[in-house]
């Protein structure tokens, strides 16, 4: 018997029960009621430890000191103390750690795209989480999972949202392997409806403006070059000194764009007399594998969806999802009048782009 002292004392106790196997423990619970439960373990002194650290979470429970973590490190250290005991060792690791762990893996058997994409999803996740990222893996539930998908509805589509919880899960397959958890909370969250779709407004021209007024040379230079080119900002992002040239077409000048998504075929874009001084303002370089916008160059499109939303936010522009914005008819003939530049998002300014 495991007297663990208190008002309903003597109190835990283990127990063979015939043509049973395992040693059963009896305690009072955080209501006053006894209990009888299986310690799914053979070795007397072991129930004995898990028995005892049963009794002490329904005491903190009945004196209102517990709490879900508080619980689950008093049975992390009984798990602990027993695998110690035995010569084995508990393996623990944070959930950064895990993912961390996971998408250096990734590296070596993913592409470069699926990997960027990936790794996006993670450092988004485990910048939501917190100082919780630094948590026991196990601590990890499908209401984190659940509160995360939640944040970013309002910011991406619901395709996109679907994507980040498949990446969670496929995260979590190894932890469940271990047997970290009995069911990968990621699965326990349900997807949103593709079908439903955001009505995107278009910006007005005014708050167009007070993006890019908020914006600094770089990235008021990239918002620039999706909006005169039809380029996604993470293409833009990732364009060199290599892909731009500024004496062709009758000195006008071109941005030689390759697609890898679209089977590596490149596209020849002139460059709109209103975006070319933008982009001869930005300090060049003799090596043509120089990025035209060095700090964003390499980002993931979470990243730089999180950094656009934040322009618009210090904007002060209301309903991010609701905004779509097509480029306005221009001089250059490979820019059509309904190009889309976008993030996650797409932009539309009905008035000629030059007035932005």
């Amino acid at each position: 018997m495991i007297d663990t002292g208190g008002r309903y004392a003597p109190m835990a106790s283990v127990h063979k029960q015939p043509r049973r196997q395992y040693w059963y423990c009896a305690f009072i619970d955080h209501v006053g009621k006894r209990r009888f439960v299986s310690t799914k373990t053979t070795d007397r002194k072991e129930a004995e430890r898990i028995c005892g650290k049963q009794q002490e979470i329904a005491d903190k429970g009945r004196n209102g000191r517990i709490t879900e973590d508080r619980a689950r490190k008093i049975i992390e250290n009984a798990v602990a103390d027993i695998l110690e005991a035995s010569g084995a060792r508990l393996e623990r690791q944070t959930i950064a750690e895990h993912f961390n762990s996971w998408i250096k893996a990734r590296s070596n058997v993913s592409s470069d795209g699926t990997f960027k994409r990936y790794s996006g999803v993670v450092t988004q996740f485990l910048t939501f989480l917190g100082t919780k990222q630094k948590a026991d893996l196990a601590s990890l539930q499908s209401q984190d999972i659940e509160r995360y998908r939640d944040s970013i509805t309002d910011k991406v589509s619901n395709a996109t949202v679907n994507t980040h919880l498949k990446v969670l899960r496929v995260g979590l397959e190894k932890a469940v392997k271990k047997n970290v958890f009995d069911k990968n909370p990621a699965r326990l969250v349900d997807n949103l409806d593709r079908n439903k779709r955001h009505r995107r407004a278009a910006f007005k021209l005014d708050e167009l403006r007070r993006v890019i007024a908020k914006a600094g040379p770089e990235w008021r230079a990239m918002i620039l070059t999706g909006l005169y080119t039809g380029m996604r900002l993470s293409d833009c992002a990732n364009l060199t000194w290599g892909n731009v040239d500024f004496e062709n077409d009758g000195g006008k000048g071109e941005i030689n764009h390759r697609r890898e998504k679209k089977g590596g075929e490149t596209h020849i874009i002139p460059i709109s007399k209103h975006l070319k001084p933008h982009l001869e303002s930005l300090p060049s370089a003799d090596d043509p594998n120089t990025p035209l916008f060095a700090s964003l160059s390499g980002k993931p499109e979470s990243w730089l969806s999180n950094q656009f939303f934040e322009l618009m936010a210090a904007a002060k522009i209301d309903g991010i999802i609701s905004r779509k914005v097509h480029q306005a008819k221009q001089d250059s003939p490979a820019a059509p009048a309904n190009a889309r530049c976008h993030v996650s998002l797409f932009i539309r300014c009905d008035t000629p782009p030059q007035a932005c």
